[in-house]
């Protein structure tokens, strides 16, 4: 997944489901780490850092995302 469609997916996420994609994220990131499945929860990774800046509205899901 590249990240622009990482972004768009968190975003997709955040605007239907708001702070439970944050919870749902974090729980997705303990259950892969302990199931060994480091690839599946490093991307989970990724889409909770993405949740949590759009929830501190430090990202406008719906503008240009750019990434450094």
């Amino acid at each position: 997944m590249s990240p622009e469609e990482t972004c768009r997916l968190a975003a997709e996420l955040s605007e239907k489901y708001g702070d439970m994609a944050v919870r749902v994220a974090a729980r997705a990131i303990m259950t892969y780490e302990s199931e060994g499945l480091t690839h599946r929860a490093t991307l989970w990774r990724a889409l909770s850092a993405i949740l949590g800046d759009i929830a501190a509205h430090r990202l406008d899901p719906k503008g240009h995302i750019v990434i450094h």
